[in-house]
C-alpha cells in the first residue's frame, strides 16, 4: 500500500548543489567586503575628536579615568 519515495535525479541534485555553492561563495565575498567597510568606518569614527570627547565624558560620568593620551581635552 505504501510506495517507496522516488529518489531525485542525481544530475538535478548536482546542479542545485553547484548553484547553492555559488550563492554561498558570493554571499561570503559580500560579507567580507562589508566587514572591511565597517572596519574602515569604525576607524574613522574612533579617530573623530567628537567621538573621543564623548567617550571621555562618558568615562567621567562613570567615574572612570578619561583617556587624555590622544590630546583631547575634556571639558567639565
Amino acid at each position: 500500500m505504501s510506495q517507496e519515495p522516488k529518489l531525485p535525479d542525481l544530475e538535478k541534485v548536482k546542479q542545485t548543489s553547484a548553484k547553492m555553492k555559488e550563492i554561498c561563495d558570493r554571499a561570503d565575498a559580500g560579507i567580507l567586503v562589508l566587514n572591511s567597510l565597517i572596519a574602515q568606518l569604525e576607524e574613522q569614527i574612533h579617530s573623530s575628536p567628537l567621538y573621543r570627547y564623548r567617550l571621555n565624558r562618558a568615562k567621567q560620568l562613570l567615574n572612570m579615568k578619561p583617556d587624555t593620551s590622544e590630546g583631547t581635552e575634556v571639558c567639565s
